[in-house]
Formats: structure tokens, C-alpha cells, sequence
């Protein structure tokens, strides 16, 4: 997803935290600000874009959402899958570490 800086240049995360709050609801979405696990989508601006990780299900309304948007901040989307989950799950262990010693989604966890 595309993300704006601020005026200091350092990223406006927390402008993209509350547009996927407001489009999907909180702990509904993993956000990492490099790109950890695959290669940037190719932006036609040279736009500063971050992975996010949001439930399949949800991706939809997330795409909705975005058209609707007077600033469109997808620039691309793929499924998840193999190794590329089992990194994104290393991502949210380290994001919220637990005593099991595994990664869970938001979205998976009941005390989120």
C-alpha cells in the first residue's frame, strides 16, 4: 500500500493505520514498514509503499474502500501462501511475542 510522508520525511504510518482501521476495523491487518518477504509492487510515481497482511475475506471490502477513496493507496495485491506466511507469522511474533512462541494474526487472537 501506498504510504505519504510527513513533513519531518519520516513515513505517515499512522495516516494508514487509521484509513485500514476505518476500512477493515482494528487488529484486522499486519502492517511491516520494509518490504521483508517480497519485492515492492512497481508504482508508476516511485511512491513509498508498505506490505500489509490483511485476512482474505476482508481483502475485498479493503479494494472497495480504496476506489472509493479520493487517494488510492493499493498499488497491487497477491495471496499469501507457504513460506511467505510462515514469514509473516515470524513478523507477528516479533510484533507481539507470546509465551507459546508463535505467531498469531490479529485477527487470530482473542485478548487483541
Amino acid at each position: 500500500m501506498r504510504v505519504d510522508h510527513l513533513q519531518n520525511g519520516q513515513l505517515d504510518t499512522d495516516g494508514l493505520e487509521r484509513f485500514l482501521n476505518e476500512a477493515i476495523g482494528e487488529v484486522q491487518w499486519l502492517m511491516t514498514t520494509e518490504w521483508l518477504f517480497t519485492d515492492p509492487p512497481v508504482s508508476e510515481g516511485q511512491e513509498q509503499t508498505v506490505p500489509v497482511l490483511v485476512p482474505e475475506e476482508l481483502a475485498v471490502r479493503l479494494l472497495l474502500t480504496d476506489l472509493e477513496s479520493p487517494s488510492h493507496r493499493i498499488i497491487g495485491d497477491h495471496p499469501v501462501v507457504g513460506v511467505e506466511a510462515r514469514r509473516w507469522r515470524w513478523a507477528a511474533f516479533v510484533a507481539r511475542p507470546n509465551d507459546q512462541g508463535q505467531g498469531y494474526f490479529p485477527w487470530e487472537r482473542g485478548d487483541a
